[in-house]
Parts: C-alpha cells; sequence; structure tokens
C-alpha cells in the first residue's frame, strides 16, 4: 500500500513540475496582452492643460474584454493638433474584463485647441483628445533666480525654484506641472494664481525620488515664455546591498563580491575577473547585480531556480570564452539598466559544456530594463538560448557576430524596446526549433546570410517555424547570395505594424520567403531586391531573386505593399500556391532583364506570378513589369479592387481569366490579355480550350493584340475598352475560337493587317463590326449615334485604326445609326480615367468637321452587322 501511495505522489509531484515548467514559458506572442475595445471618448485627466503651460497628467483610458496579461511601458507618442505633448502608456497589467489603462501626458501645448494621441493597447486604437484652454497669462520674460539644492539617487526630495517674470498682465493661471528630464522620478509644480502686472515671481514645488545620479532638468513654461532648471544628484554614500542580491563589481583583472545569500544555498568563487556562481537555491528569484568593468573576466552561474542578471553599467571581456555563461536550464531575466558591454574570445577554452556565444543561456533568456546592452560575438553567436528569448524592454546593439547576431534554439519573441544587429557572416535573428513573433519595438538587422528567419527543418510536426509580425519597426537589410531578408520554413504573416523596410542585394536574395503561407493584413511594407538570377550548381537550377516567394499561398488582405526589383531575372512576387488580393494597395515594379543559362533555363522579370489561381476582391495592385505583368499557370479572376498594369510584355496571361468587377488597366507591348493554354507557340488558328470570360467592371486594355485568346471570348457584362495598334500585323481582338458578345458594352480599335474576324454569329446581343479603307487618327473620334442622334458610343482610339468591334446593350436589330469619323467633344471624361483615349462620358459631341461615314440599319434577324466604308 505504501508503495502505491509513494507511486501516486510521484505522478503527482512530475505533473506539478511539469505544469510550472510549461509556465516559465508562457512569455510568448500568443500570451501577449489583448482587448476587445478602448475606449478613448470616456477618458479622464488627472489635471487641465492651458496653452503655454508646462503640463503633466495622467489619462485614464477605459477598456473591455482585457485577456489578464501583462504589458511593458510604450513609447512616447507626439500630439497632433496642439503640438508639443507626449502621451506615454504607463506599464501593468489588464484587469480580466474591463478596466482602465494610464497614459502619462507631458511637455508644453504649442497653442489652444484639441491634442490629439493616436495610442494603442492590446491590439486596439483610438485618438485621445486632450483639450487645451487658452492662456490668460503671459509674461515677456522668465528666469531662474533661486536654484534648488542638490538630491540623492533613490531618496526621496522635496525643494523649491524661485522664477522672476517680466511683463506680467496681470492674467490668472491655472496649475502647471513640469517632469524632470535626464534624471526622471522628479516633478515641479505651480499651483494657481494670478500675475502682477509687471514683474513678479512665481514658486514652484519640487518632489520625488531620483531614480539615477546626474542631472535632473525641468523645462518651466508659463505665459508664452520658457526657463530651464537643473537639480544636481548625487550618488548615496549610505546605500546598502538589497537584502535580496548579490553583488558583484568588477574591476580590471579583479572582481568584489556581497554575497546575501552565502548561508543560503549560494556559493560565489572568485579567479581574478572570473565569478562562478553554483546556486541551490530553490525558494526566491535571486539578483545577481553586475557592474563596473572586467579587462578579462567573465560571468558564469549555475542555478537550480530561475533568477535575476541586473547588468548595471558592466563591462566584460573574456578573450578565453563567453562574457556571460548560464550553465542552468532554468529562466534568466536579464535586467539591462545604463549601458553595457558584452565582448567574447575569437577561441575559447576547451570545455566539455555549451559555450555557444558571448551571452549563452542553457534555459531561457527573458530581457528587460531601459538601458543598452552592447555585445560583440567574436567566436560564435552574439546572444543565444537553448531555450527561448524574449524582449519585453531593453536595447539590445549586436556590434558584430561571427555566426548569428541573436540564435534562440527555441522561438524569439519580443514586445518592446528596440534590437539592433549586425551580423556580417550569418544570420541577424534566428529561432532554430520555433518561430519568431515581433509584436512591438524597433528591429533594425544587417546581415550577409536571412535577416530574421524561422529555419526549421526537421520532421517534428509539432514545431512550426513561422514568422508573425503583429507590431513594430522592422528594417532588414541582406547582402549575401540567397539571403532572405524574413524567411519562415512554415507560414509568415505581417499585421498592424509600423512600417517593415527590406532590402536585399545577393544573388538570388528574398525579401520574404516562406516555406508556407504569405499573408500582409495591414501595416507599410516596402521590400527592395537588387541582386540577379543566377545558376545555382548544387541545386541543379535557378535561384531568381523576388520580393516575395511563397512556396504556398498568398494572402494580402490589407497594408501598403511595395516591391521593386531591379536585378536580371528577378520577380516582384512569385507564389507556388494560390494568391489572393483582398484589400490594401500593393504597387510591383520588376525592371530587369532577362536571364539565360541556357536555352532550357531562363528566369524573366514578371512582376506577379502564382502557380495556383489568382483572385482579386478587393484592394489595388499596381504593376510595372519588364515581362508579364500578372501571369497564373491556373486561372485568374477578377471580383472586385484596382487592377493596373502599366508596364509589360503580356499584360495579364492565364488558362482562363475572368472579370467580374472592379477596374483593370492594361497596358502590354505584346498582348494586354492572353488566354493561352500553353501547349502550342507561334502562329496558329486552332482553338486550344482557353478562355476570357468578362461579366462585370471596367476592362481597359491596349497592346500588340489588346485581347487574345487561343481559345473563346465570352462578354456577358461590364465595359471592355481596347486600343489597338496601328499598323503592326497585331489586333484589337484576336480570337482562335468564338467570340461571343451576350452583354455588356464593348468597344475596340485595332489594325488594317490581320484583325479580320467578326463576332460569332451566335452572340446574342446586337454588335457592329466597322472596317474603314482609310485610318480614324488617333487624334479623332469614332462616334455612333441612331436616328434621332442618341449616343450609342464616342470613342477615341489610342493609335490609328481601321476596324471596330462595337455591342452596346441598347443597340436593336432593325434600327437606323450613324457613324461618323471625327467631330469634338467637350466636357465629360474616359471611362475607367484612362490617360488620352478611351470610351467618353459625360459630355457633349459636336459633328461639325467630322464625316459622316455610314449611315446603316441593323439587320433585322442577325446580331452581328457587318459595315464596311
Amino acid at each position: 500500500m505504501n508503495q502505491k501511495r509513494f507511486a501516486v505522489a510521484s505522478f503527482v509531484l512530475a505533473l506539478i513540475l511539469v505544469f510550472q515548467a510549461c509556465k516559465d514559458k508562457e512569455i510568448t506572442a500568443e500570451n501577449a496582452a489583448t482587448i476587445t475595445s478602448l475606449n478613448c471618448s470616456s477618458a479622464t485627466f488627472s489635471a487641465s492643460a492651458t496653452s503655454g503651460a508646462s503640463f503633466t497628467a495622467t489619462s485614464s483610458v477605459p477598456y473591455t474584454g482585457g485577456n489578464g496579461a501583462s504589458y511593458a511601458e510604450g513609447t512616447a507618442i507626439a500630439s497632433t493638433g496642439v503640438t508639443g505633448l507626449t502621451a506615454t502608456l504607463s506599464a501593468g497589467t489588464l484587469a480580466d474584463g474591463n478596466g482602465t489603462a494610464s497614459f502619462v501626458i507631458t511637455g508644453t501645448p504649442a497653442s489652444a485647441g484639441t491634442a490629439n494621441f493616436s495610442i494603442d493597447l492590446g491590439g486596439q486604437t483610438c485618438t485621445l483628445a486632450l483639450p487645451v484652454t487658452a492662456s490668460k497669462a503671459s509674461v515677456a520674460t522668465l528666469t531662474g533666480t533661486v536654484n534648488p539644492t542638490t538630491g540623492t539617487n533613490g531618496v526621496a526630495y522635496t525643494g523649491t525654484v524661485t522664477i522672476t517674470y517680466t511683463g506680467g498682465n496681470g492674467g490668472a493661471y491655472d496649475v502647471s506641472t513640469a517632469s524632470s528630464t535626464g534624471v526622471e522620478g522628479l516633478t515641479a509644480t505651480l499651483a494657481a494664481g494670478t500675475l502682477a502686472n509687471g514683474s513678479g515671481t512665481l514658486v514652484y514645488n519640487i518632489a520625488g525620488t531620483p531614480t539615477s545620479t546626474g542631472t535632473a532638468v525641468f523645462n518651466l513654461s508659463l505665459g508664452g515664455q520658457t526657463c530651464t532648471v537643473s537639480v544636481a544628484i548625487s550618488a548615496s554614500s549610505t546605500a546598502s546591498t538589497a537584502k535580496d542580491t548579490v553583488v558583484i563589481t568588477y574591476s580590471g583583472t579583479s572582481a568584489s563580491v556581497s554575497n546575501a545569500f552565502q548561508n543560503d544555498g549560494v556559493t560565489v568563487t572568485t579567479s581574478g575577473a572570473d565569478i562562478t556562481v553554483k546556486s541551490t537555491n530553490t525558494s526566491k528569484e535571486i539578483v545577481y547585480l553586475l557592474s563596473g568593468t572586467a579587462t578579462k573576466g567573465s560571468f558564469k552561474i549555475y542555478s537550480e531556480y530561475k533568477f535575476n542578471i541586473t547588468l548595471k553599467g558592466v563591462s566584460i571581456t573574456n578573450s578565453a570564452g563567453p562574457a556571460i555563461n548560464i550553465q542552468s536550464s532554468k529562466k534568466a531575466t536579464i535586467n539591462v539598466v545604463g549601458t553595457n558591454t558584452l565582448v567574447d574570445g575569437t577561441t575559447y577554452a576547451t570545455s566539455s559544456e555549451d559555450q555557444k556565444g558571448t551571452l549563452f543561456g542553457e534555459g531561457q533568456l527573458s530581457f528587460m530594463g531601459t538601458g543598452t546592452l552592447n555585445v560583440t560575438g567574436n567566436n560564435k553567436h552574439a546572444i543565444v538560448s537553448d531555450d527561448y528569448i524574449y524582449v519585453s524592454e531593453a536595447n539590445i546593439v549586436i556590434k558584430s557576430a561571427a555566426s548569428d547576431g541573436i540564435h534562440a534554439n527555441d522561438y524569439f519573441a519580443m514586445d518592446n524596446g528596440s534590437v539592433t544587429v549586425t551580423a556580417a557572416t550569418s544570420n541577424g535573428i534566428e529561432a532554430e526549433e520555433g518561430y519568431v513573433a515581433i509584436n512591438g519595438g524597433v528591429v533594425t538587422i544587417n546581415s550577409v546570410n536571412d535577416g530574421i528567419t524561422a529555419s526549421y527543418e526537421g520532421t517534428d510536426a509539432t514545431i512550426t517555424p513561422y514568422v508573425l509580425i503583429k507590431g513594430g519597426k522592422i528594417t532588414v537589410t541582406t547582402t549575401g547570395d540567397k539571403g532572405n531578408a524574413i524567411k519562415s520554413e512554415s507560414y509568415t504573416t505581417i499585421g498592424r505594424t509600423d512600417a517593415v523596410t527590406l532590402t536585399v542585394s545577393g544573388k538570388g536574395s528574398k525579401g520574404i520567403k516562406t516555406g508556407g503561407d504569405c499573408t500582409i493584413t495591414s501595416g507599410t511594407v516596402k521590400i527592395t531586391t537588387s541582386g540577379a538570377a543566377y545558376y545555382d550548381t548544387a541545386d541543379a537550377d535557378i535561384a531568381a531573386p523576388a520580393g516575395i516567394n511563397c512556396d504556398k499561398n498568398l494572402a494580402i488582405k490589407g497594408g501598403t505593399l511595395t516591391v521593386t526589383s531591379t536585378g536580371t531575372g528577378a520577380k516582384g512576387i512569385s507564389v507556388d500556391g494560390t494568391a489572393t488580393v483582398s484589400g490594401g494597395t500593393t504597387t510591383i515594379s520588376a525592371t530587369g532583364t532577362k536571364y539565360t543559362y541556357n536555352t532550357a533555363n531562363t528566369s524573366e522579370a514578371k512582376g506577379f506570378k502564382s502557380d495556383g489561381a489568382f483572385v482579386m476582391n478587393n484592394g489595388e495592385l499596381n504593376i510595372a513589369a519588364t515581362d508579364d505583368g500578372l501571369k497564373s499557370e491556373t486561372s485568374i479572376t477578377i471580383n472586385d479592387g484596382t487592377l493596373i498594369i502599366t508596364k509589360a510584355t503580356e499584360g495579364i496571361e492565364s488558362k482562363t481569366i475572368t472579370f467580374a468587377g472592379g477596374l483593370t488597366n492594361v497596358t502590354a507591348s505584346n498582348d494586354g490579355i492572353n488566354a493561352s493554354m500553353g501547349t502550342t507557340t507561334g502562329g496558329t488558328s486552332s482553338n486550344d480550350g482557353s478562355n476570357v470570360f468578362i461579366k462585370g467592371g471596367i476592362i481597359i486594355v491596349a497592346g500588340s493584340d489588346g485581347i487574345d485568346s487561343n481559345g473563346n471570348i465570352t462578354i456577358t457584362g461590364g465595359t471592355t475598352i481596347v486600343g489597338g495598334p496601328t499598323s503592326s500585323p497585331e489586333e484589337g481582338v484576336d480570337v482562335n475560337g468564338s467570340f461571343l458578345i451576350n452583354g455588356g458594352v464593348v468597344i475596340s480599335g485595332g489594325s488594317n493587317a490581320r484583325m479580320t474576324k467578326a463576332m460569332s454569329t451566335s452572340s446574342t446581343q446586337v454588335s457592329m463590326y466597322i472596317t474603314s479603307s482609310a485610318q480614324l487618327a488617333s487624334s479623332s473620334l469614332l462616334r455612333v449615334e441612331d436616328a434621332s442622334g442618341k449616343e450609342m458610343v464616342t470613342f477615341k482610339p489610342k493609335n490609328a485604326n481601321y476596324y471596330f468591334h462595337f455591342s452596346n446593350p441598347s443597340l436593336a436589330k432593325g434600327s437606323q445609326y450613324k457613324i461618323y469619323f471625327g467631330g469634338t467633344y467637350t466636357g465629360g471624361s474616359y471611362v475607367g480615367n484612362s490617360s488620352g483615349w478611351g470610351l467618353y462620358t459625360g459630355g457633349t459631341y459636336s459633328n461639325t468637321g467630322a464625316t459622316l461615314k455610314s449611315t446603316t440599319t441593323t439587320s433585322s434577324s442577325a446580331t452581328v452587322n457587318t459595315i464596311a466604308f
């Protein structure tokens, strides 16, 4: 029985340990603070603001749907409307449900009116509006006459400063407050009062606790003038060591230690400036405070419980190994205070333990604090963990790294702060067997290989190596061949971010490379590639650069995406699966020349290429490309939105092309719209089964063949406007199969050489196939009107044309129509806002100077009418 009880107890204990271990990994992007709404309209302010007067106040902003997660202090948000103020989110913890968040507002309002702050919290945004009243007080000068007394770091301070003014107007003034800068933690407050008429004095009360040594500076503003006052803050001479802290102070090649836990399981040994800590204490998260300078030293720790390393102005250089070597699988919280520097050696002393970089951790590394950590990785990685790395704040600067700047075995997550990486030989940030999630902060990377990468290539199905960017400002520059600014072996998602700027210059490099889906939901993404395509002998294939290269499906749902690819054979966007555009503004430029390795291996500069179906449901897509503008190996469907192709050889190309809505405007040097099964090359008149369907929307297209289908063309709705060539052996509309017009408005002009095919006689809507022995000049007009003079069409061709297709639901059988060449059209505009040519609407036509080319009566039985003159 005792054995059974022991077994049960052991099992329960094991579950508790597993649960506790899992809790240590709860700092993930998925557990970031989230709310369902942020209500700026119900915000309150702790003080009133007056123009020209120093202001410090707290705004309490209600929210709903909090998830109970903590959040870090935000970055300062500058005011608009009334300028001169900033709002900063105070760190806190969300309620489970409804609550309020605090924003500290400081500065001096530049004028009366409303100061607006675009604030955000937990995935929600709103505009915080602070009323600013006009000041009734004005002065000519402000001068500090009595300096405040000196303060002490960490000690509560009270004092006063007296300000003299001249030119007072006798106006009343409200309470005015100013927060200290430089040394923070102090506030200067002026009580409400009334100015004298002329000269007088103002007394500001200063209170608070200085957070550091140095100089606390106050910019005191009132009545349109500003005076600067300083308070010197000295170091405390009586400061004692905190009870929960082991203090280590480096000095050249030696170090001193104050161990508050020497009787509680913490042993600290010193060899010169090499510090080794062994802790068996499992009851408290001990703080190890490191300061001073070690020219030849290190910090190494073994701990059976999670701990905190506070870096407070420390500089450690270790020529024989890591500067900080954490041989503990427990979570290490790295608190960065002031400016700190870590440098490792080019070669390491032989060790049976892992020591993969300058700051190495066997367990989780969690960075916090407002200071700066400079790291140089001479041997391998700069910062590396065999578990995860999380940055809640702090400024991390990787000066250089022999391998990755930051390398996590599991995941890398970031909510705030800044990370700057220079990796001259490898990757910027790599998650080897996990994901990268960035929710905020600033990330700047200069690398040779991948900038940000979730690189797992194993077979464990429980690992999803994705990149998720939900916020922050991201700037990545890579220079190596086949280097990727952002790479994931699974999916990549970008949404609600300040700006993502990706610049790649190596041969075969990509801005975004995904092994799975790629989704862009919001934010501003700018991708520039300048490298050229090349033949990779190891892969026996061409490595072509691309702004985005997606192995599965691409979805653009919002935001602003700009892709510029200038290298030989470089593509704008290349997708192996399906591509869907449903929002946002996407602009693609692929201007490189064709890359040729041999006749069987080439790469063209295409704008947007998808092996699967391409669907556009909304948004705006702008393309300029040397080769194809938009190409799908499967099908292209435009349901809505705006598609503009300003330059291409083939504008839109696929097996099946469907227009159901939106605006499409294409200019191409060859076919504007080309439907082809891709089974034949060269001139052929056989029907290959491909299709162009026009069901709705506005289609404006110009090319040597405006619309070319190796199969069929079926038009049932929408407005189709085609500008063909002047005299080249090409056509406005070229079709091998059936050409059915069963609805919609169609006007097409083409040359005289091969454009000889009328609409199919089985078309159900009345149409005209007009042929002229003399060209209609591009400066002239084609006008068709009924016997009463009602406009059927007024068309200005793009080029001088001989042949025209025209159909309109208003055309009727057995009715008389007049066809003019010339005349004038005043007012109105072109349908679809085409430039310089197209279908006129909304104006007035005059046939003065026009030639009546034909007065014709349509067939009373047939729908297709061939009219020649």
